[in-house]
């Protein structure tokens, strides 16, 4: 490189493909090259020994390392910026950028189609043993149509649990998860939605039997407290299908049974 003449040095600047840019100590803007000027397009025209650069240049000279810009088209870009100083020019530095707009919105895309599956997920991301309030929704219909077309009884208990102290609220969840396993039939269904409240769907059953099975429950987070150093609380909403009910209906119905519950700290909500 320090064969490399004047002329060629400007040339491989110049026709660098990275937008570049020469900033004298005093914040003037001495020089920029070719990349730079295609960035910014016509704001480039009058850029050198300006001082105080257009409102569009202006978010480029920060002191960030990602720069979120505007052009002057209105398009959103993300730039990283690299300074290196000059050492034959003190306080004098040279600033190169370089888009990642595609990289940011490849992210961001894939961050949403991630988003996008968890909420279409039939398994809960964190029990996984367990229906997601999506797997209970869609497993749902089927058993709804049901009881609506021959009368039969369907209800639904949600569980809302917490635990003192709150740091072993995850070991409460995977105690709470046996004991729901180990007290439902075969052909229920145990999930859970986001804020990890228990969703039972218990087929062929009264609501006055959900209503014995919450009591049963009761015994065994009792028995889990005796058995431990952690203190486990559970409230319940308790509501049946009726005629007109969809899916959705009947669990929203019983999830602000819940809600009720807790609200008025009475240990269960029935919702008619």
């Amino acid at each position: 490189m320090k064969d490399i003449v004047l002329n060629e040095a400007l040339t491989l600047l110049d026709s660098c493909p990275v937008a570049m840019l020469l900033q004298a100590s005093d914040g003037r803007i001495r020089a920029c090259n070719s990349a730079f000027a295609t960035l910014v397009g016509t704001s480039a025209e009058n850029i050198t020994g300006s001082a105080q650069p257009d409102d569009l240049i202006a978010p480029l000279l920060g002191s960030g390392t990602v720069i979120h810009w505007i052009t002057a088209e209105g398009d959103e870009r993300w730039l990283t910026v690299e300074t290196v100083t000059i050492d034959d020019a003190p306080g004098s530095m040279a600033r190169f950028y370089t888009d990642i707009t595609e990289q940011i919105r490849l992210r961001k895309s894939c961050d949403a189609l991630a988003g996008e599956l968890s909420e279409q997920s039939i398994r809960d991301g964190h029990l996984p043993s367990l229906l997601s309030r999506n797997g209970i929704l869609v497993s749902m219909e089927p058993l709804v149509a049901r009881s609506r077309r021959y009368n039969s009884p369907l209800s639904i208990v949600t569980m809302g649990i917490s635990s003192e102290p709150e740091s072993a609220r995850d070991q409460a969840l995977q105690r709470a998860v046996a004991v729901l396993k180990d007290q439902t039939r075969w052909a229920d269904l145990v999930g859970c939605n986001d804020a990890h409240d228990f969703i039972l769907i218990l087929q062929e059953t009264t609501q006055d039997a959900a209503l014995q099975l919450v009591e049963k429950l009761d015994e065994h987070v009792e028995h889990l407290n005796a058995s431990s150093d952690d203190s486990l609380q559970a409230c319940y909403g308790i509501t049946q299908c009726q005629k007109n009910d969809s899916s959705a209906d009947l669990l929203e119905r019983a999830e602000s049974a819940l809600a009720e519950a807790r609200i008025n700290d009475s240990g269960r909500s029935i919702a008619i």
